[in-house]
């Protein structure tokens, strides 16, 4: 258990220090890119940023002492704030990325975002629930599977409009854009994982699944966040150095 304990609170600064080392690289990075993809760069950095600031406030509540009674108060709120603003930027790179004609490319924004609203809405009034059980709620079930079917919307617009959209793209870019689709498949997974955990586990176990999903979480948010902006951002500077984009 401490040393659970211990790795979750320690990541929390491994997570603000991953996310300002991630701001600060796509700022530096951006005035490498070319004029179009700038706004690419800038709301990767957008996406770091924001969650620096939340990870700077979250590993306040967290000690390094072992200790699992902060943890058992984590404010779930803020976790949710930093993903109402930081996923709906994630998936903004998508139309950013992509050369549709404006009213197309509107209408792909507008879908995307919409759908991720509600799977982190109604991720947080199922966490919620389940926070103040202690346990698993019919409202933490019901609130799970809504967020699922939302997310799966998201992912089944990005392997049919993205996909279709990406094969006119330079090779490089494309394969960024499918990469990045994929950190939405495979990446965003991770997240039901770790509210999985605190919906089958309770009793005397509930306090370690709690432990759990927030290293869980921590985790997850690296890689969807920091890499996520990366591949996008390598891939137009590879297009970019190749003669394909200017």
């Amino acid at each position: 258990m401490d040393l659970l304990v211990l790795a979750t609170q320690y990541l929390f600064w491994v997570g603000f220090v991953g996310m300002a080392a991630g701001t600060l690289y796509f700022l530096v990075e951006r005035d490498s890119l070319p004029e179009k993809y700038k706004s690419t760069a800038t709301v990767a950095a957008l996406v770091t940023f924001v969650a620096a600031i939340h990870y700077h406030a979250m590993k306040h509540y967290v000690g390094t002492d072992g200790s699992i009674d902060s943890l058992l108060t984590f404010p779930t709120e803020i976790r949710y704030i930093d993903w109402l603003v930081t996923t709906p930027l994630l998936l903004i790179k998508f139309p950013t990325i992509l050369r549709l004609p404006k009213a197309e490319s509107g209408s792909l924004l507008t879908k995307l975002v919409f759908a991720d609203i509600i799977m982190i809405v109604t991720g947080y009034v199922g966490e919620t629930s389940i926070n103040s059980a202690g346990a698993a709620t019919s409202t933490g079930w019901i609130m799970f599977a809504v967020s699922m079917v939302a997310w799966l919307y998201i992912v089944s617009i990005l392997f049919g409009k993205v996909t279709e959209a990406a094969q006119k793209e330079p090779e490089e870019i494309k394969q960024g854009l499918l990469s990045m689709r994929s950190f939405v498949l495979i990446g965003w997974a991770i997240y039901p994982i770790g509210y999985l955990v605190t919906l089958l586990v309770s009793g005397d176990g509930a306090e370690m699944a709690i432990v759990l999903r927030e290293f869980i979480y921590n985790i997850a948010d690296l890689i969807n966040k920091v890499g996520f902006g990366l591949v996008a951002i390598l891939s137009i500077k590879a297009a970019t150095n190749a003669g394909k984009v200017q």
